[in-house]
């Protein structure tokens, strides 16, 4: 009998029937695309009107696509509602956040949202530290005529600009001062017309908001022109005495200027106007423009009327609270028409191929100059009282253009002043009136706005009586927030005309009630109705309103409703009621959503609409647009037919965080760490920790194994995990996201909005939570952490499971508290909050002492549940007056602050302050205090100080090492095998200067090779750059603790003007400075601002900045080492002596290497790639001037790359050949297709997974993230790898060993029977 070996299949059965059990069961199985960066990112666009926010916005229609119907198109800018509107105050450049200057014009879908374009309408060479608070001006006006479907913005360096209002294309840009000058060749003086010559005027527009004169409630402008004819736009500029205002007309198509300027003074002269020295009126101003038809018919030309008055000074005007507010004054008593006729240019008027008819003005002649005067008697009150004139509104006359009323604000009594039926040829007003305000509405307290809406319709009855749509704005103060309520008027369009029915006697002011009156709901109580948003579409009979749920006295519970109201069937909001009805509206039934803020998004300050924008308007319905406090905006569409039989059918269209467009800052949380209670689960509110250790009880941990087992037969899970092995399907990757890591909530600080916001990262920056903060504080701070990081502890919390977080929002006074010292007022609101969810768990407001100088994070590592004032998040304040202060200020912080002092290797708690205005750095160290009485326990001794002169230099960035960086090897492996020992002191800091004009001006250039500056600048400031000294290995390496020689200043060497310093926070002393010749005495005079991003990553610091005298952005690098030990200094029998402690008191200084390099973008902010363990090679990461993120691998940037050949012990380190440009890589791009604006700040943290690491940029309009795989995948698979493929071949292979092992056996069966 024949013996034959069975096939050794058995064992290959057994391993492929357990890595098929892999793929089924396993979900790290779920293996993500090596390259799939890019498949995840993300782009969040705002429109970028930081924290001013939508101030002017326009609609119109976007050109349909296909058979489609067209959508409506809103356009927003920050700037003023009205751009001939006079400013009240200055611009301020400075501000106060430092991220909320915008200079931004933006397009969305009124349907979708979507951002359609956006562009910055101030030019480069504007100040971009920019306006942030909403009380500080715009840098830019804007102005939309719907005629050419233009844009125009005039921004504060004089710029006249022109945008297509299709794609924001730039039509034209117009230098309005060059422009002028290069016309007049620079002559002085004024003509006999009212024209002004440029030399009587300066560039500048004084320090206030530009102002654009223009058809700005989007009228024809003449009669005897056909569809697309526009007025002329003018430009505003002010004189160098500052006294006189002048205006250059400009043709709206291509921007060019129509004739000399226009002087406002010599035009009130010519009007016999003249200045009021009894509220010192005396600075003459153009104030607004309409238009008008010309009173000859066989004059070919058109006609505007100019609106010219006198103003005073800044005046103090009563306000909220007691306080006061600066306004510009003036009266109607001090104002004139000017009649301007226009000419038409040589090639007259011509066609555009539109169909649309376009016109080029060449010249003007000013026809007459009227005084602004009132024939009625007993309205003499109404033109001498004092004015706001940045509330003046013209409301034209829809059936007449010669007619038109003028409305304003009279601050002494917060009144409505009104005169209507003005004739503009000839400056007369038939009569006045002073509308008070409790007749107005019965809860404001002050008049804040008043806006016409005459733009949004224009209906005719077919009795020709006509309403004009006005809504005023008033504050109601009794609340701790000031409240901005908003009220509905009409106004007839007789009373503006003059039909005749309303005579000009006496009796005029009897009708008064019938020409003007406040349209309210018919039910008792409407009258006191508070409205914090108000919107009415008179085509369709809707109003709209929006206002906060009263009835509701948990505040974190109260949402912004929306409230739909149709006009009544008797009564008609187009129509004048002369027989005394009033025009009134009715509640209607709606069916859809009407919530604009649920409670979650508002937080404890609320969420209330501060403006409603009607984006569309018809007979079906009307589009607008909600903007709520914080920045959100909300797109709503109500249709109901004008009948009133149907119901109002309300749909939200979109909804978008303005916020987003100024995130200060940012912080990533883990999405893994959500724990659900497997229990009853009842208890909501109960803390996640409690949840945790309940859930690890070994009935509770039996309970969910038989849950997930019970799910996994019975609930689809063994078909789900069967269906994924051919498919990764999205609830798969999304479940693998969570296991590599990739799901993470980003919690955004917008200090400027005051406003936070979560988004999370794995759905595309969906919004998880937003929480408004105090808008009344200077700054706001995310807190999160402790001081020190370590690596068992990478996110430097007390674990990834925790995500317990703290606001802090610093009140410079009170609320509440007026005519006290900043120092007995200030205060501090804290909040303690879950970042993942949103909870509020504890907040309280506690008084300071004084001005927070530094914050110092603290973590409890102690479990605590919460209660109305405990957080486990601790923060220790430093104050300017040397005093400190806990927050929580609680018996168990005051322990976790006792816990870091006397922590075992540690000498204690130390701290530092900076001040930059006397550039003082003063390192500190908190101890308990022996004060008896136990008011203060801690108390700031002094451990060391330096000084940066401010006659000198002064400070413009401070940056510090990235918190929690995993450090794979304290120590760099050379060519031959020896350690470069990387300096690691957690305690850095860097600290950039700049030289100021004057101090440079002192220092004249060393002529002499061997000449030495005896100012000892040269000594202490030249810098080292590393290159000279005694050349050891590496390169620059000199002895642990001495300094490298000062380079010799050569001959026509210019001062260096930006330095580095490296100062170590604990000791105070300064342990590196290096210096640069950026710039020249004529550069930092002129007020650019300079901006150094910098980035510390383990011991490199590398910094970016412009250098004015190569015009390019130098680069430069710092290397930071102990020393370096031999090859064989380290051996199995032989190693050196090391401290295994570090101390920032007894420590060497380190040994510094240096090197610069250009790139060819401008930065605007730096940051790096950091992944779990360290292990991937480094990318820096560089936001550009051209809208672009790009990553520059950390070898290229190396400051020991080799000027010569590079030897190969170096090739085999990867060192690589000095190059004094870095090269900008396409694939080295990771925004790619994306256009990311304006960003200011970069951050990354680490995945699960080593290879990947995720990034968020920020800072400017845009959100940016992205993963990155600085080493590749190296540990992933490709997401589209064949994984059906893979299963098919596994099973086949399967069956076809059973197959094989069967026929064996019978084989051998058969072969021993034989």
């Amino acid at each position: 009998m024949v013996s034959t070996k069975p096939l050794p299949t058995d064992s290959i059965l057994c391993f492929l029937t357990v890595l098929a059990a892999l793929l089924l069961f396993s979900p790290c199985a779920d293996a993500m695309h090596a390259d799939e960066v890019g498949v995840n990112d993300f782009v969040l666009r705002t429109a970028g009107h930081g924290a001013r926010g939508i101030r002017f916005a326009r609609s119109c229609r976007l050109p349909p696509r296909g058979s489609s119907d067209s959508d409506s198109m809103w356009i927003t800018s920050e700037s003023n509602e009205y751009p001939a509107a006079v400013s009240d105050g200055h611009i301020d450049h400075a501000g106060t956040h430092g991220n909320g200057g915008s200079c931004s014009i933006a397009a969305r879908n009124a349907t979708s949202g979507e951002v359609l374009w956006r562009v910055d309408a101030c030019s480069s060479s504007s100040r971009r530290s920019g306006n942030t608070g909403k009380g500080i001006l715009p840098r830019h006006a804007t102005l939309f005529l719907s005629g050419t479907n233009t844009v125009y913005s005039y921004d504060d360096n004089g710029i006249l600009r022109g945008w297509n209002g299709e794609n924001g294309s730039l039509l034209f840009d117009v230098d309005v001062l060059s422009s002028i000058t290069g016309e007049n060749n620079g002559a002085g003086g004024e003509s006999d017309d009212g024209s002004s010559v440029i030399g009587s005027f300066t560039s500048a527009l004084g320090g206030e908001s530009p102002r654009l004169l223009g058809e700005s409630l989007g009228g024809k402008f003449d009669k005897n022109l056909k569809e697309g004819g526009s007025a002329p736009i003018g430009a505003i500029l002010t004189s160098k005495s500052g006294q006189d205002e002048n205006l250059i007309l400009h043709n709206p198509q291509n921007g060019t200027p129509i004739g000399k300027p226009l002087s406002a003074k010599t035009l009130l002269g010519k009007a016999k106007v003249s200045a009021s020295k009894k509220f010192k009126l005396e600075r003459a101003r153009f104030l607004d423009m309409a238009t008008s038809s010309s009173s000859s018919p066989d004059w070919k030309g058109s006609s505007i009327a100019i609106l010219v008055g006198w103003s005073g000074v800044q005046n103090d005007v009563p306000s909220v609270k007691g306080e006061k507010i600066s306004k510009t004054i003036g009266s109607y008593s001090n104002m004139a028409w000017i009649h301007v006729q226009l000419t038409p240019s040589s090639n007259e008027i011509g066609n555009n191929g539109n169909n649309d008819i376009d016109v080029s003005y060449g010249n003007y002649q000013v026809i007459n100059a009227s005084p602004l005067k009132i024939t009625d008697s007993t309205s003499s009150s109404v033109t001498s009282t004092p004015l706001i004139l940045s509330s003046l509104r013209i409301v034209p006359s829809i059936t007449s253009f010669s007619n038109l009323a003028l409305l304003a604000i009279a601050p002494s009594t917060y009144e409505v002043a009104m005169i209507t039926h003005i004739d503009i040829t000839s400056g007369k007003g038939m009569g006045g009136k002073l509308w008070q305000m409790d007749g107005l509405h019965p809860y404001w307290r002050f008049i804040s706005s008043i806006h016409i809406m005459d733009h949004a319709t224009s209906t005719e009855t077919s009795g020709s009586q006509t309403n004009h749509i006005i809504k005023i704005a008033g504050i109601d103060d009794r609340y701790p927030t000031p409240r901005r309520i908003e009220s509905l008027f009409l106004l007839s369009d007789r009373a503006i005309i003059n039909s005749g029915e309303i005579p000009l006697d006496s009796s005029y002011a009897k009708e008064n009630k019938k020409i003007f009156h406040r349209v309210y709901g018919s039910s008792k109580g409407d009258e006191e109705a508070l409205y914090d948003a108000l919107t009415t579409c008179p085509s369709a009979g809707l109003v709209v309103t929006a206002s906060v749920e009263e009835d509701i006295t948990d505040l974190t519970k109260k949402e912004t409703m929306a409230s739909i109201f149709r006009f009544n069937e008797e009564t008609n909001v187009a129509t004048t009621l002369l027989s005394g009805k009033r025009v009134t509206w009715s509640n209607q039934a709606k069916e859809g959503d009407v919530t604009i803020i649920p409670s979650s998004r508002g937080g404890t300050e609320g969420g209330l609409v501060e403006y409603s924008h009607l984006v569309d308007c018809d007979e079906k319905g009307m589009t607008l647009v909600f903007v709520s406090r914080g920045g959100m905006t909300v797109g709503f569409r109500f249709d109901g037919s004008s009948d009133g039989d149907s119901a109002v059918v309300t749909t939200k269209l979109w909804n978008s965080e303005e916020a987003l467009g100024s995130v200060s800052s940012a912080v990533f949380l883990d999405e893994t760490h959500v724990i659900e209670d497997v229990s009853d689960g009842t208890n909501q509110s109960e803390d996640e920790e409690e949840v945790a250790l309940r859930n690890l009880q070994f009935s509770n941990r039996i309970q969910a194994q038989m849950i997930s087992l019970k799910n996994f037969f019975f609930g689809g899970g063994m078909l789900s995990s069967l269906a994924s092995m051919a498919l990764l399907s999205d609830e798969k990757k999304a479940e693998r996201d969570i296991a590599f890591g990739f799901a993470k909530v980003s919690v955004m600080l917008s200090d400027a909005m005051h406003r936070i916001i979560a988004l999370d990262t794995a759905k595309k920056g969906r919004v998880v939570w937003s929480m408004n903060l105090h808008p009344e504080a200077s700054w706001h701070k995310i807190v999160r952490g402790g001081q020190f990081m370590s690596l068992s502890d990478p996110h430097g919390n007390g674990g990834v499971h925790d995500h317990e977080m703290m606001t802090l929002s610093y009140l410079p006074f009170s609320s509440g508290v007026a005519g006290k010292s900043l120092e007995s007022t200030a205060a501090m609101q804290w909040k303690c909050f879950d970042g993942t969810s949103g909870r509020v768990f504890s907040e309280k407001i506690v008084p300071m002492p004084s001005e927070v100088t530094q914050i110092v994070p603290l973590r409890s590592s102690i479990h605590h549940s919460h209660d109305a004032n405990e957080c486990r998040q601790v923060v220790v304040l430093v104050h300017a007056d040397n005093s400190v202060s806990v927050v929580p200020d609680t018996a168990r912080s005051h322990s976790v602050v006792d816990e870091a002092i006397s922590a075992t290797g540690r000498n204690g708690l130390f701290v530092h302050t900076l001040n930059r205005q006397s550039g003082e750095f003063r390192a500190l160290r908190v101890a308990r205090t022996t004060a008896i009485d136990g008011s203060h326990p801690f108390e700031l001794v002094t451990v060391g100080t330096t000084i940066f002169d401010p006659n000198q230099e002064s400070i413009i960035d401070v940056s510090y090492p990235q918190r929690g960086e995993v450090i794979q090897s304290p120590s760099t492996v050379l060519g031959d095998d020896a350690l470069l020992l990387k300096y690691l002191n957690p305690h850095l800091v860097a600290i950039v200067t700049e030289a100021t004009a004057s101090f440079l001006s002192s220092v004249a250039t060393i002529s002499d090779e061997n000449d030495q500056s005896s100012d000892g600048f040269y000594n202490a400031l030249a810098g080292s750059d590393g290159t000279g000294g005694q050349k050891r290995k590496p390169l620059g390496v000199s002895k642990p603790g001495s300094d490298a020689p000062p380079a010799t200043l050569t001959a026509n060497v210019a001062p260096p003007s930006l330095f580095v310093t490296l100062i170590d926070s604990v000791s105070g002393q300064i342990l590196h400075r290096v210096s640069h010749s950026h710039a020249n005495e004529s550069d930092i005079a002129a007020g650019a601002s300079t901006t150094v991003p910098m980035v510390i990553s383990e011991n490199w610091i590398v910094y970016a900045y412009f250098n004015h005298r190569t015009r390019r952005t130098d680069v430069g690098v710092l290397s930071l080492h102990e020393g370096m030990i031999d090859k064989n200094g380290l051996t199995a029998f032989n190693s050196p002596e090391q401290e295994l402690t570090f101390s920032s008191l007894e420590a060497a200084k380190p040994i510094v290497l240096s090197k610069t390099y250009g790139l060819g973008k401008v930065v605007t902010a730096l940051g790096v790639t950091t992944t779990k363990a360290g292990i991937s090679s480094k990318q820096f990461l560089f936001a550009t001037g051209n809208d672009q993120v790009i990553s520059i691998d950390r070898r290229l940037l190396d400051p020991r790359r080799p000027k010569g050949e590079v030897k190969e012990s170096e090739k085999s380190e990867g060192l690589m050949s000095y190059s004094p440009l870095l090269p900008i890589t396409p694939l080295r791009t990771p925004s790619h297709v994306y256009e990311v604006s304006s960003v200011k700040s970069i951050t990354s943290t680490s995945a699960n997974v080593e290879s990947q690491s995720l990034v968020l940029s920020f800072g400017g309009p845009d959100v940016f993230f992205t993963r990155l795989a600085p080493s590749k995948g190296f540990d992933l698979l490709p997401d589209d790898f064949n994984r059906g493929l893979l299963t098919i071949v596994l099973v086949a292979l399967i069956v076809l060993l059973n197959i094989i092992q069967r026929l064996n056996g019978r084989k051998i069966v058969v072969t021993a029977w034989a």
